[in-house]
């Protein structure tokens, strides 16, 4: 007989005279079929970071650069150097274009712009000149999409305490709504994410994931933001989010731009590499929904919502009241939710993983019916989103993310944080 799943829904992401000069020869290149990585003409490709071994490239590049006994950056005997205490990515962009204005360390400043170099220059600085700008755009273009995210966030917020936490029992960290507005996005299944935005989730956490240095610097621990903080109390915090999340973004670019294993670590998947502009549109709801379902959730877990799933049934199985079939005996609506008069639990059946979830509610509180379309018709989330989301954070394979990504789930129950 199968037995279905319990899940607790919380789901709370070198100009030419370097080359010329450079200790370092480029490897002899395998190339692959239908990829030349050192055309510069070409299309970049991600495949090109494992293929041109930039992480031993850049490793010999920093360990064997001379440093600069005069402040101005040429040697007595003029060889291309480093400033005593210049930053890695600064001197490499300096020496790769010769100019002393650009740098990729800082958010919004315009001082990493996509580098244009000439057809001469090698391969490989071409191809880090271009990761050292896709991560910079994407940091900035992060920290740009949080304002319009917690405006939604802030809108939702009281209405849903008074409507499933009037009794204040939801306590959550601050720290975790940072990651539920980008890192979580990955995990969620949501037809939002279907383009660069989701694959810039992605990267971010399989970013995250290779530079453990790069996620401490974001979330630090011992932090104010690492404490709890009562839902009720969230509206003050999230109107000010640029400057409570902006110095963590910036120290998390800072530390990939700063240290050399760390830049490694971060860009190794490739996917910064390649032709795509991954960025988080300021002005789409894809980053608020992320943020919505991160307080709805942490609501929900808090008092005591959870779900039953089973991924053995179609939509007809569900609806079925034969006995001995598994369904519910239940009928469908337009938004796939199944329900029934002698039925106190209503059911979800999601289109995108066929998979059907039983909203369980322990003790007092709403209607479940009711409650699961007002999240439809108040816009807190979608239902996807929400169950499929929550799933994929705890119970799918490699659902744990980043350590503690959102606590979607909590062991093997769907956990709405």
């Amino acid at each position: 007989m199968y037995k279905p799943t319990h899940l607790s829904l919380f789901a709370a992401l070198v100009v030419d005279t370097l080359v010329a000069s450079s200790p370092i020869t480029a490897p002899h290149l395998q190339r692959r079929q239908g990829i030349d990585c050192t055309d510069p003409n070409a299309i970049t490709s991600g495949s090109c970071w494992e293929e041109l071994h930039l992480a031993e490239y850049l490793t010999k590049w920093n360990q064997n650069r001379p440093i600069c006994t005069t402040i101005d950056g040429t040697l007595q005997d003029g060889a291309n150097c480093c400033a005593p205490n210049e930053i890695w990515s600064t001197c490499f962009i300096r020496l790769s274009i010769g100019n002393h204005g650009y740098n990729c360390v800082n958010i919004n400043e315009g001082t990493c712009p996509n580098f244009q170099v000439g057809a001469s220059t090698a391969p490989e600085v071409r191809y880090l000149l271009g990761t050292m700008y896709s991560i910079n755009n994407f940091f900035s273009n992060w920290n740009g999409a949080l304002p319009y995210a917690t405006l939604s966030g802030l809108l939702i917020n009281q209405p849903l305490i008074l409507k499933i936490d009037p009794i204040q029992k939801t306590n959550l960290f601050l720290s975790d709504l940072l990651t539920a507005l980008t890192a979580g996005l990955s995990f969620i299944a949501a037809p939002e994410l279907s383009g660069l935005a989701g694959t810039a989730a992605s990267a971010l956490v399989t970013g995250l994931q290779d530079a453990p240095s790069v996620a401490k610097a974001i979330w630090p621990s011992g932090t104010a933001n690492s404490q709890p903080e009562q839902l009720a109390n969230l509206d003050s915090y999230l109107s000010q989010i640029d400057q409570n999340f902006t110095n963590e973004i910036t120290q998390g670019l800072y530390t990939i731009m700063s240290d050399v294993p760390s830049f490694n670590g971060f860009a190794s998947s490739g996917q910064f590499s390649g032709p795509n502009n991954l960025s988080l549109p300021a002005d789409s709801d894809i980053l608020a929904l992320g943020l919505r379902t991160f307080i709805l959730t942490s609501a929900m877990s808090a008092n005591k919502w959870s779900a039953l799933t089973r991924d053995d049934l179609t939509m007809a199985d569900v609806a079925s009241s034969v006995p001995g079939s598994g369904g519910f005996g239940c009928t469908f609506d337009a938004n796939n939710i199944c329900t029934s008069p002698d039925k106190t639990f209503p059911v979800f059946y999601s289109n995108s993983t066929a998979r059907a979830y039983e909203l369980v509610l322990e003790g007092a509180g709403p209607d479940p019916t009711s409650f699961i379309k007002e999240i439809i018709n108040k816009q807190w989330s979608n239902l996807e989103q929400l169950f499929d989301g929550a799933y994929n954070c705890s119970i799918a394979p490699g659902g744990s993310g980043i350590g503690k990504p959102l606590n979607l789930f909590n062991g093997t129950a769907v956990d709405f944080a």
